[in-house]
């Protein structure tokens, strides 16, 4: 009898379930929004799941960042990312593009914190990088109702829409979106997969997007073989 243990995503859209095998729990806690687990690995260091779904690990599955890199405009200086508190997406923009500014603007104080202790290298920043990322602990929505700063490409790095996420897929946050870009700034969102989210989540953004004046409207779609169906999708369009 086998004494690996295993840790399962139950997706119930697709009633099936992707596996991780693990050595031990790192973390475990309930924060004011979500579940969060961190576990230690051996192929993929360190994972953490958010509400039983998996986010990002240390090695081994990082598509899902360099994917949205890809979008982002290579000019681009002034950068929002609504979510992504364990800065992966941003250690990658510091990286590989020449920026001037990345507020992160996440909601759960208890991300950033675990995300600094079991993903360290995402905080780890070069002398020159320090100054240039600002990690705001706030609601997504609410930061855009009552900011005046205009930025060359907005991420919306979020779970999906449900509870404390929902509000980010709807047409008024969008609409803060769309006011807070510069001209032709870009806008990339997570949709899900396209294999299960098309209905529900990819058709619904393509509407409010041609709604409220966004151009260029496109679907991403990448290999995430931890993620439900293997798949996943960013949304992207430009400010008219």
């Amino acid at each position: 009898m086998s004494n690996k243990k295993i840790y399962y995503e139950y997706d119930i859209s697709t009633e099936t379930s992707v596996g991780i095998e693990y050595e031990k729990y790192l973390y475990q806690c309930q924060s004011k929004y979500q579940k969060i687990e961190v576990l230690k690995t051996k192929y993929y260091g360190n994972a953490m799941y958010l509400d039983g779904c998996f986010m990002l690990s240390e090695k081994n599955q990082n598509y899902y960042h360099e994917e949205c890199i890809k979008i982002i405009p290579k000019n681009a200086k002034k950068i929002l990312i609504i979510g992504g508190g364990d800065c992966g997406i941003a250690k990658l923009i510091l990286n590989k593009l020449f920026v001037d500014k990345i507020d992160v603007v996440e909601i759960d104080k208890q991300v950033v914190e675990a995300s600094k202790k079991y993903f360290s290298n995402n905080f780890n920043y070069k002398k020159s990088d320090k100054n240039k990322i600002n990690i705001i602990v706030e609601d997504g929505y609410k930061f855009l109702k009552t900011s005046q700063e205009k930025y060359n490409c907005i991420i919306i790095d979020s779970t999906d829409p449900v509870n404390q996420a929902k509000v980010l897929f709807s047409k008024r946050f969008l609409k803060k979106c769309y006011i807070s870009l510069t001209k032709m700034g870009v806008i990339i969102q997570q949709s899900g997969s396209p294999l299960k989210d098309t209905k529900t989540i990819i058709n619904p953004l393509k509407i409010k997007y041609k709604d409220l004046g966004f151009i260029n409207n496109n679907v991403t779609s990448f290999s995430m073989p931890l993620y439900p169906t293997g798949t996943w999708s960013f949304m992207s369009a430009k400010r008219a």
